[in-house]
């Protein structure tokens, strides 16, 4: 396995990696913005379920969602499963908080 190691230059400017991590930075900063307002949308929906005496969890749109969004990623160059696995911790987060609103009185 070292045999396979390729020697790099260690004296090397780090302003080109730094700038490339700012911009991941920026993008997961965005990704938050996103996932908070998306958990906004959650709760309201939660109410709206509570409200009309709705389960939390509705497996038809759950699958819906796994399957449009594996889709997408699979365009945008990324693993179906990937997409998959995010989105089901999105999906618990979401029930999560769907379940507070329910529990409360």
């Amino acid at each position: 396995m070292l045999s396979l190691l390729v020697v790099r230059d260690e004296h090397y400017s780090t302003e080109g990696l730094h700038q490339l991590r700012g911009q991941i930075d920026e993008c997961d900063n965005q990704l938050m913005d996103l996932l908070a307002k998306r958990m906004r949308v959650c709760r309201e929906i939660g109410t709206y379920k509570k409200e009309h005496n709705m389960t939390i969890v509705q497996t038809s749109r759950y699958n819906e969602i796994l399957d449009k969004r594996g889709a997408q990623a699979a365009l945008c160059g990324m693993s179906p499963e990937f997409a998959a696995q995010i989105f089901e911790h999105i999906h618990e987060e979401s029930v999560r908080q769907q379940l507070e609103i329910l529990n409360q009185k």
